[in-house]
């Protein structure tokens, strides 16, 4: 019979591999549109879905999240989802259309005015997809996820690209925005069929969850925007460019592998009852999380001057320090990630809004000082001292939801710990020659190719540390399982 990790395994995989097609989508997108449209239809739209992102986020309801922790969730309680997504869907979108009139103002281009409108549908269509989708989640089956991710990114591409070649305007990217979740509205409908029906006789189940989320999501937005606000008053525009290419950058192995595993992994708390188990799934779930995001994020500051003269060109060559910086951050705050899932699961999220609130309470002080002082040095810093504040909070509240000791969460890291060490120094070694050559196809090849070795140099230490400890009940252990032959059930060893 499998086990839950190896359902929660096979869940990752599908996540995973929809969310990386997904963003090749978008990479292809992006390529396509880049050629056929100017720099300013682009900029254009990226003040519009710029001020969208931060209204859907602080408004962001963990509607899923709710119906996880039901073991059987009824036909009433997928109403109320319905119909709280739906309210939260159409106030987004009425909010938008009743700024872009004062953004058109503000921005001295009338045409915000009618584009914002139009990327307003978007969140109402997004608001209308099945919630019934998460049945599927709680058997650990992801598979039509992973075709829901391909067919809203290919709608996106389709719809886009065809519009941009058929107006040779920004209306490319409005529309492609709007057609993605058009098309992920109406095929969740043929993947988890529910008739549409309005109620909220079920609020009591997402009364909590809702309540303490708006706090947290208010938090988090002003955490993770202010030093976007802040630093072009401070710096040009060139060295805050450069700053954004970096944070984009840095934030694809977040987007690509620990984003995409946690639904999985927060799918596998709700099927545990015994709280020692829970102490251990946690521990597990955060031993994975860094098992698979620390060797590509390493691999990513330390390659980062090639890297980022092969994605965005010479001329972004100040970009690269910083997104070296950017990828340590990202890797200290690889614990804190698995903290939300479990106190949403455990119906605790006013403990999300608390570490929320402890990371406000120093970040906001420390990224205002910093960049009036230190600009882009002083925001870098602020992100490093935010994360270490974060991670502290995690291990207190963690320890309070489940009582994982501190040395057990700490202990957790100790494996891809000493892991990493050997995959640091093969980067430290090749990359002076990576920098001294020239962009071209032996650069793209041997940036691949170091890589790629220096994430096979990881996980060959991370299996022999395994073996050296005694072989615990973790990642290793799945690896291994697939790769391995059996026979008669039982692993070669």
């Amino acid at each position: 019979m499998s086990s839950v990790s190896q359902r929660t395994a096979t869940a990752s995989i599908w996540t995973i591999s929809g969310k990386f097609l997904a963003r090749l989508l978008d990479f292809v997108s992006l390529l396509i549109l880049a050629r056929l449209l100017s720099p300013a239809d682009f900029g254009l739209v990226a003040i519009a879905t710029s001020v969208l992102v931060i209204v859907e986020t602080i408004l962001d309801l963990p509607l899923t999240q709710a119906l996880m922790r039901q073991p059987s969730p009824s036909d009433d309680m997928f109403a109320t989802a319905l119909t709280l997504s739906l309210l939260r869907g159409v106030a987004i979108s009425v909010l938008m259309m009743f700024i872009s009139w004062p953004m058109a103002l503000i921005y001295d281009d009338p045409r915000l005015f009618s584009l914002v409108a139009v990327l307003s549908i978007a969140p109402a269509m997004r608001s209308v997809i099945s919630p019934r989708m998460v049945l599927f989640m709680q058997r650990f089956d992801f598979k039509r996820e992973f075709a829901l991710d391909l067919i809203t990114k290919g709608s996106t591409l389709l719809f886009g690209v065809g519009v941009a070649v058929a107006t040779g305007s920004y209306w490319g990217l409005a529309i492609g925005a709007v057609a993605g979740p058009t098309a992920a509205a109406i095929t969740s409908y043929v993947f988890a069929p529910m008739r549409p029906r309005f109620s909220l006789s079920e609020w009591k189940h997402f009364q909590d969850m809702i309540s303490w989320n708006t706090v947290s999501q208010v938090l988090s937005s002003i955490n993770w925007q202010l030093d976007r606000l802040l630093l072009p008053r401070f710096t040009g525009l060139s060295t805050f460019g450069a700053f954004s290419v970096a944070d984009n950058i840095a934030a694809i192995p977040y987007q690509t592998f620990v984003g995409p595993l946690l639904r999985p992994l927060m799918a596998a708390f709700s099927t545990v009852d015994d709280r020692r188990n829970l102490i251990a799934a946690y521990l597990k779930a955060t031993n994975a999380i860094t098992f698979v995001a620390a060797p590509i994020l390493i691999a990513l500051a330390l390659l980062a001057e090639p890297a980022v003269r092969i994605i965005v060109g010479e001329k972004w060559a100040s970009a690269a320090p910083i997104l070296q910086w950017l990828c340590i951050g990202s890797l200290l705050g690889l614990p804190t990630n698995m903290m939300p899932p479990l106190a949403m699961v455990l119906n605790k999220t006013r403990y999300l809004a608390l570490r929320m609130f402890a990371e406000f309470a120093v970040r906001v002080p420390v990224t205002i000082l910093g960049i009036v002082y230190f600009q882009v040095a002083g925001a870098l810093g602020a992100r490093i001292v935010a994360v270490l504040v974060a991670y502290a909070a995690s291990l207190i509240i963690t320890r309070r939801l489940i009582g994982a000791t501190f040395a057990a969460q700490l202990h957790a890291f100790l494996r891809p710990l000493v892991a990493s060490l050997p995959m640091i120094a093969f980067l430290l070694w090749i990359e002076p020659m990576l920098a001294a050559m020239p962009v071209g196809l032996n650069l793209v090849a041997s940036l691949a190719l170091c890589g790629g070795a220096a994430v096979a140099i990881f996980w060959v230490f991370a299996l022999l540390v395994w073996q050296i400890v005694g072989r615990p009940d973790g990642i290793e252990t799945i690896v291994v399982q697939r790769l391995m032959p059996r026979r008669n059930g039982v692993l070669i060893s």
